[in-house]
């Protein structure tokens, strides 16, 4: 395949060593030996292998030769047999993978989703989720960093798409409320910038980020970046061309959202912006495309809605907020008094309220020891 020789190029320019360096029994002594589950070659220790030069990755041979081949079942299947049945050393291989593709973001940007999406779903296994915790985290967040990327987006957005996706995935099922957090502020944020090209991907993203902060550990840990995701997603549910073509995954994304902001405790971290969130939701589930397919997400809506113009909470930290939650019942945008239009498409601009693009910073998140889950 031509991406062969575009790849070995593509490592030789990252600096990314073709030498041998370890081979799968020294790689699997080291973890053995020191508990670290590394697999950062020749028994040095952490700081001895390739993070020791920020600007070279070694790969196991076996493994390297699979990563030249760009195919992800093949860079699987080498980790899993260098890793020996060890989650921990499975876990260790992967954080290198998805180093490499970093690498050769600049470079390949598709052959670094595609090599970075073999290593998220080496620890999507439960087994290496429980038993690597900080080297599945150093995976997401290196893999966050690769879909956020311009360059990525723009040549290869169903795959950017299939990678957040992934990665929201992994990361709510660690445990870590803040990881989850960022990492589906990160997923929105790039689902909204693939929206144009690859509403489906796009709209399945939102969807499965949204479903993440839901959960109550998020809501309560990191209530400002869970405001953030569901802020997004509802800007992403008002685009007609979402909601023509994944009209229940948006009935799914407004009823989720409301219900998010539901939470007196993330209302409270902006009480504009959750407006924009309970005005677009509600224009979105009364849209035809939507209503159509999902007849039952206005009655839902609407009952989420009527329960936050009642919740005491929210309504000291926004005291007008009865009136423009009646305003939204009644069909009428709570920022201008005009009716929306009869589609249901026509988003509310919100002018009163800045709501600037969620650029969604990559942030390195420090994992929550076992000890402390």
């Amino acid at each position: 395949m031509k991406i062969h020789g575009i790849l070995a190029a593509t490592l030789v320019v990252a600096g990314i060593g073709l030498s041998p360096v370890a081979d799968a029994q020294s790689l699997q002594g080291q973890n053995r030996g020191q508990g670290q589950g590394q697999g950062q070659g020749q028994g040095q220790g952490q700081g001895q292998g390739p993070a020791s030069n920020a600007g070279e990755v070694r790969l196991p041979p076996a493994l390297q030769a699979a990563v030249l081949t760009g195919n992800p079942q093949a860079i699987q299947q080498a980790i899993n047999t260098l890793g020996g049945g060890n989650p921990q050393q499975a876990g260790a291989l992967a954080s290198q993978v998805v180093r490499a593709a970093e690498q050769m973001l600049n470079t390949n940007p598709q052959a670094a989703v595609q090599i970075a999406a073999a290593a998220v779903e080496t620890v999507r296994a439960t087994t290496v989720v429980q038993s690597a915790p900080q080297q599945t985290e150093s995976v997401v967040t290196a893999a966050a960093r690769i879909f956020v990327s311009p360059a990525a987006q723009r040549v290869a957005p169903e795959s950017v798409g299939a990678l957040a996706n992934a990665a929201v995935q992994v990361a709510a099922s660690t445990g870590n409320p803040t990881l989850t957090a960022n990492v589906a502020n990160q997923a929105v944020s790039a689902a909204e910038k693939i929206l144009a090209t690859a509403p489906a991907a796009a709209v399945q993203v939102a969807a499965t980020a949204v479903q993440s902060v839901k959960d109550l550990p998020v809501m309560q840990n990191a209530p400002q970046t869970t405001m953030q995701v569901v802020t997004t997603a509802a800007r992403i549910i008002v685009q007609p061309e979402a909601q023509r073509i994944a009209p229940q995954l948006v009935a799914s994304i407004a009823t989720a959202s409301v219900q998010v902001i539901a939470n007196p405790v993330v209302y409270q971290t902006a009480p504009n912006a959750a407006v924009l969130v309970m005005t677009n939701a509600y224009v979105a589930s009364t849209s035809a495309p939507v209503a159509t397919v999902v007849p039952n997400v206005v009655t839902v809506v609407r009952s989420e809605l009527t329960q936050i113009s009642q919740t005491g909470l929210i309504n000291q930290a926004n005291p007008t907020n009865p009136v423009v939650i009646n305003d939204i019942l009644a069909g009428k945008n709570p920022d201008t008094g005009q009716p929306f239009n009869n589609g249901g498409t026509t988003p509310p601009t919100q002018t009163n309220t800045p709501n600037p693009p969620n650029n969604a910073p990559v942030i390195e998140v420090k994992p929550i020891a076992a000890s402390q889950t």
